[in-house]
């Protein structure tokens, strides 16, 4: 029985020891590029759009980012017709995601996207699909970053880009 009583203050030192550590860290909402110095995907891109309902066309964009959301634009053009794709998201660990809108003939089209930004190329790949109007349009891009705008820690400028 004493050597019970012995564990259970043993314990109870233990815990109180944890307990006075402080608090645990807290998990940053930064996204894991932000926290190593390295991949930024705020800049300017041009490359290529395949649309399955338009085919295939010629694509740019500008994106501004924060530590956490994104924002911009997608312009892409088929043939004759540019379609300026306003854009809002989200950064993370995996890339960026969001949501654009485009009025495409007389109806307005919500697409959710997904994108993977590539460091060692400075590319965004990524896909996207009709949420809301379009119904059942999908599609991919794939753009090469031409300029980037400069955020701390920004380590781009290594892999030949330049400032915006």
């Amino acid at each position: 029985m004493r050597s019970l009583r012995m564990g259970a203050v043993a314990l109870f030192s233990i815990g109180m020891f944890a307990l006075s550590a402080g608090p645990a860290p807290a998990v940053s909402g930064e996204p894991s590029w932000g926290r190593h110095g390295g991949q930024h995907i705020a800049g300017q891109y041009s490359g290529t759009v395949t649309d399955s309902a338009l085919g295939y066309g010629s694509a740019t964009a500008n994106i501004a980012t924060t530590q956490v959301s994104a924002g911009g634009w997608f312009n892409f053009t088929f043939g004759s017709a540019t379609y300026a794709n306003a854009l809002a998201g989200e950064t993370g660990f995996r890339g960026v995601e969001g949501v654009f809108v485009a009025t495409i003939g007389s109806v307005a089209c919500n697409f959710a996207f997904r994108g993977r930004y590539d460091a060692s190329g400075n590319t965004l790949t990524g896909q996207y699909k009709a949420v809301n109007g379009c119904s059942g349009e999908s599609g991919s891009f794939s753009l090469t970053e031409q300029c980037y705008y400069d955020q701390s820690r920004d380590v781009r400028h290594d892999n030949g880009l330049m400032r915006c």
